[in-house]
């Protein structure tokens, strides 16, 4: 583990580097099937994002700009050059917002349901990340609220929003460490600062300009996520013009888990085609 006062970092292995962003209200263990599966043969980096896991909770909006500024620290801080980022949710939308404005330092992306914020959202969870009460008790009550939906306990009642089918096998640290959050609150999810963030992350609503020499990319969707519908996936990819566009069946917002194996095999393919083409 490498780590400064407000990330969060596992850095392991050997190689070229694999940075791994983790979804809102996540871990970087949520990637801990794709973690062990390209140790033997990478530098695998994986952050806890602020407000998540064991990194600094800050008290004040997580947006894109902060996020994207924060991943630029940290592969600077580890002396990471042109490495390939895998993201999900905002992990995407943070791994993608730097490529588009420093894409001469990163050398593919892998981005599954790219997050561009409350417009994306379902109607559920866009109403309760959309509030904005003004007096002070409502804030609190709201804060208290969205905290509250990503406790550990509930999590297996939030696998019908997450998930296509029923709740896959999880990782056994991610597991371990649900309960070591059960235990200590200080280790549960931010989700509240995410809400009051959101709106910076719109900008992937809109059609957005992509640089000259960009690096390839990897552009996966769950046709059955819940939380970003699958509709998002072709007006990204109509401005983005991904190498792959993966619209992934019987697949919803957590395709690390749901489909680890499968994962695994198209991100091995992918990287594979980058060395391949000298990136």
């Amino acid at each position: 583990m490498a780590n400064d006062p407000f990330w969060h970092v596992f850095d392991a292995g050997a190689g070229r580097p694999l940075v791994f962003l983790h979804n809102g209200g996540g871990t970087f263990l949520n990637w801990a099937y794709q973690l062990e599966y390209f140790l033997p043969n990478y530098r695998v980096i994986a952050p806890d994002l602020p407000g998540f896991g064991r990194s600094a909770r800050l008290g004040l909006p997580l947006t894109l700009d902060l996020y994207v500024q924060g991943l630029k620290d940290q592969l600077d801080r580890l002396d990471i050059s042109k490495p390939i980022l895998i993201g999900n949710c905002i992990g995407s939308s943070i791994a993608l917002e730097f490529a588009l404005r420093e894409p001469e330092r990163v050398a593919a992306l892998a981005l599954f349901n790219v997050c561009g914020g409350l417009p994306m959202l379902s109607p559920r969870l866009q109403f309760w990340a959309g509030l904005r009460p003004v007096t002070a008790l409502g804030k609190r009550f709201h804060q208290l609220m969205v905290d509250t939906a990503s406790h550990p306990v509930l999590y297996p009642l939030n696998a019908p929003l997450l998930y296509a089918g029923a709740l896959p096998e999880l990782p056994p640290a991610l597991l371990e460490f649900s309960v070591q959050q059960r235990r200590e609150p200080a280790l549960r999810a931010s989700l509240y600062w995410l809400a009051m963030g959101l709106g910076s992350f719109g900008v992937f609503t809109q059609t957005r300009q992509k640089p000259k020499g960009f690096p390839p990319v990897l552009l996966g969707w769950g046709r059955q996520n819940q939380v970003l519908d699958v509709s998002w996936a072709e007006m990204i990819a109509h401005w983005l013009k991904p190498e792959r566009l993966w619209l992934m069946e019987n697949t919803g917002h957590m395709p690390m888990h749901e489909h680890p194996a499968l994962v695994n095999v198209t991100l091995s393919e992918f990287f594979q085609a980058a060395n391949d083409r000298g990136i």
